[in-house]
């Protein structure tokens, strides 16, 4: 039975998923240094807030190997954090500490991977596995190739889509 933290927690990453999206395709139409713009910026914040309840919500839960998350997720964040605050200064080093930052989202996110897919092994995987894709894409941005990140953010939020639908 999924918890109602572990609900929430899906709730929180969607909404992230959301405000992700949008920064990826805006980044995708207007180039890697749009993430300079106050836009831009605006949006990373929101989603770095929003990781914190989500963070929260999730270690909550009754999580298969929730250690995995309650360890790596703070490191996750506060290397955005401090990505966000060298962005916010104009520094480059800011983008390469968030994308670094996000390598820790779909490994802390094995907990959740496995504790979903008892319901769903389809849509467990493809919250996993999109959140991988959409990780693994971020660098791409610099080559022109941000779309691979675009789709593992969808696929990413089909997943979420199918568990809030079913445990609303």
């Amino acid at each position: 039975m999924i918890s109602r933290n572990l609900f929430k927690g899906n709730l929180v990453s969607m909404t992230a998923s959301v405000f992700i999206l949008t920064l990826l395709v805006l980044l995708d139409i207007n180039g890697i240094n749009y993430a300079f713009s106050k836009v831009s910026q605006v949006i990373m914040w929101i989603i770095w807030f929003l990781s914190i309840p989500s963070y929260l919500s999730y270690r909550s839960s009754l999580l298969e190997r929730g250690e995995i998350l309650e360890y790596l997720a703070p490191i996750a964040i506060v290397i955005t954090f401090v990505g966000l605050i060298f962005l916010s200064v104009g520094k480059f080093l800011g983008i390469e500490l968030i994308v670094f930052g996000y390598i820790f989202e779909p490994i802390a996110g094995v907990s959740i991977f496995l504790t979903l897919k008892k319901v769903s092994v389809l849509f467990s995987s493809l919250f996993f596995y999109g959140a991988i894709v959409f990780t693994a894409g971020l660098p791409l941005f610099l080559i022109n190739l941000g779309i691979i990140s675009i789709i593992g953010d969808i696929i990413k939020m089909f997943g979420l889509a199918y568990f809030i639908y079913k445990f609303k």
